[in-house]
């Protein structure tokens, strides 16, 4: 899980707020990073229901998703022959250790989860509720209560004003919302039950990569980019198939699913965005985009959803190898096509429409595309909502189509804000990283991030720049990482 991406298309305020916010400021302000960090920034949304977090996750995988998937936090019991092998008793089945991390990351996990969140919100009310049925009922008693005849020579006290209801009507009322609650938390507390029992049914729901997910969604960065090593750092068998007939970055679609599926049976629907890539070869014979984005487009649905699922992707990316000799327009078309419901006619009397085939697309996104590419897509009709490109404290060489993008209003996801994990001090006041050791855990990649430091001016000037950002970085009390990235968040586009 490496470098991020950037959404800049609104001014960020992230200074610390005060007090609690009114109504009005709760619609103005990302209310995760309100209740995080009492940041008052503005929240972001790609299209209508699909918000942005402040930082997205370009997610590249540390390592072969089959394996990925493959993990299990469940300890595995001894085989059947155990006790004829060993001449032992067989021991008895593994159950939790509270000593166990994944044991304490369960407890941590369940105390953010929704069914509890939810019965936490209704015992709340259940308890306003019933002290207002005790004043009430105190009220009611005190009024039917006999009156205390005055002392000789006092002023009689007036009657109490007569009830014409009201009151019995309200506490009848509040009764019934009392039971209602109650209901409702039988029913949290059900799900809560077996949200705890899915720990030990779900053999992925506490490796260690799961976790790391888990607590970067809990810090606020919901959104994540489907990302991995590409052209020309790449096999290019895997980037040129010969059948173009799977998504190139599936295995991360396929880890990211898993996560979100797992996030959201936890904390709710809704909660985790992935945007995702489509990557088509163009140069095969035969390339037909009619045929290929529907099929590609289905297969990522199944990786990120799974395939009973009928859910849209958030956002499909386009990379187009060569948008002079190729015309993306018709891959453009097909992808369109998938963003709209097809609709069919259910009473040729009234002209009444029906959905037939959901949308299996929110929103499309262009990767890399030059400036007049760009227009060519928005003059066409085609829907762009963003555009992915280089952009950072070291990079500003694709600012004509950042121009582009401002003009027609659509947003930009920066990336290459660390440059790929070299905004560092770790790699501050040294020689360049080799290529021909062992793979840098600390970076997305070591030859994609000296690309980066080349295209910068190479590794001396590289240093100068990262001797620079040291110097902000200790001046305000903030890592290297934070200071590169606030100033990407700046750069309004």
């Amino acid at each position: 899980m490496a470098d991020t991406d950037m959404p800049m298309d609104q001014e960020p305020e992230l200074t610390q707020g005060e007090g609690g916010l009114s109504e009005e400021e709760k619609k103005n302000v990302d209310q995760t990073l309100y209740e995080l960090y009492k940041s008052r920034r503005p929240p972001v949304s790609l299209c209508e229901g699909v918000p942005l977090s402040a930082i997205i996750n370009a997610t590249w995988l540390p390592s072969d998703s089959k394996a990925m998937l493959a993990e299990s936090w469940i300890p595995v019991p001894p085989e059947p022959e155990y006790e004829q092998a060993t001449g032992e008793p067989k021991p008895p089945p593994p159950s939790f250790d509270p000593k166990d991390q994944e044991y304490n990351e369960m407890a941590r996990r369940l105390s953010k989860s929704a069914p509890l969140r939810q019965w936490n919100s209704l015992m709340i009310k259940t308890k306003e509720l019933e002290k207002e049925m005790d004043v009430l009922q105190k009220k009611m008693e005190d009024r039917d209560r006999p009156a205390v005849p005055p002392k000789r020579g006092a002023r009689a006290p007036p009657p109490p004003p007569p009830d014409d209801g009201v009151r019995e009507a309200r506490l009848e009322e509040l009764r019934n919302e009392v039971e209602n609650a109650n209901n409702e938390m039988q029913e949290a507390e059900a799900a809560y039950a077996e949200l705890r029992g899915s720990f030990a049914e779900d053999p992925l729901s506490l490796v260690p990569w799961m976790q790391t997910l888990f607590a970067l969604a809990d810090a606020g960065m919901t959104t994540f980019d489907v990302s991995g090593r590409f052209f020309p750092f790449t096999n290019l068998r895997a980037l040129f198939s010969s059948d173009n007939s799977s998504s190139y970055y599936e295995g991360t679609e396929s880890v990211l699913g898993m996560f979100k599926r797992r996030y959201e049976k936890e904390r709710g629907p809704n909660k985790i965005q992935i945007l995702t890539k489509l990557v088509p070869n163009h140069f095969q014979d035969g390339y037909i985009c009619q045929e290929f984005v529907p099929a590609v487009i289905e297969r990522v649905r199944g990786n990120v959803f799974g395939y009973e699922s009928t859910e849209p992707l958030d956002l499909v990316q386009l990379h187009w190898w060569d948008v002079k000799e190729h015309d993306v327009l018709p891959t453009l078309k097909a992808l369109q096509a998938l963003t709209e419901d097809k609709l069919e006619v259910v009473d040729p009397t009234t002209g009444e429409l029906a959905i037939a085939e959901p949308k299996k697309v929110r929103a499309i996104g262009l990767v890399d595309f030059p400036p007049r590419a760009i227009l060519s897509a928005i003059q066409a009709g085609v829907p762009v909502v963003s555009l992915q490109c280089p952009f950072s404290i070291a990079d500003r060489s694709h600012m004509a189509s950042l121009e582009m993008a401002r003009e027609y209003n659509i947003k930009v996801l920066a990336r290459d804000g660390l440059m790929g994990g070299l905004v560092s001090e770790k790699y501050l006041g040294v020689a360049a990283p080799s290529t021909t050791g062992p793979e840098d855990p600390d970076l997305d990649e070591v030859a994609h991030a000296l690309e980066l430091a080349n295209n910068y001016g190479g590794w001396e000037k590289t240093q100068e720049l990262l001797k620079s950002i040291k110097a902000v970085a200790d001046k305000h009390g903030v890592t290297m990482q934070t200071v590169a990235l606030r100033w990407q968040i700046d750069q309004v586009c």
